[in-house]
């Protein structure tokens, strides 16, 4: 049935954001969790030329928060970490290279 179960949580229009899931692996472990709107985030960023530094890191979660997205207290350095590291490849994709 429409609109039931896990395809539901995939589609816009149950957060903010995009609705655009990405998986990433916050712990390096190999687990990923689904962000939502985080590739819109990104290119919000990326349109307004900032680079991935540590500074970046505060705005990167307030972000993720802000589209209804969970985030631990105990794990928002590991996702801050995550999000630049996530941010960096993205920018190298685009062929912008910090530094």
């Amino acid at each position: 049935m429409p609109g039931r179960g896990p395809m539901m949580w995939r589609t816009a229009g149950c957060c903010a954001g995009d609705g655009q899931v990405t998986q990433v692996d916050i712990y390096g472990n190999g687990l990923t969790v689904g962000i939502v709107g985080l590739k819109a985030a990104f290119e919000q960023l990326y349109a307004l030329g900032l680079d991935p530094d540590d500074s970046l890191g505060d705005e990167l979660l307030a972000m993720v928060k802000e589209a209804r997205n969970y985030v631990p207290r105990s794990a928002e350095q590991a996702y801050k970490a995550a999000l630049l590291r996530e941010y960096a490849a993205f920018c190298a994709r685009k062929g912008r290279v910090s530094g």
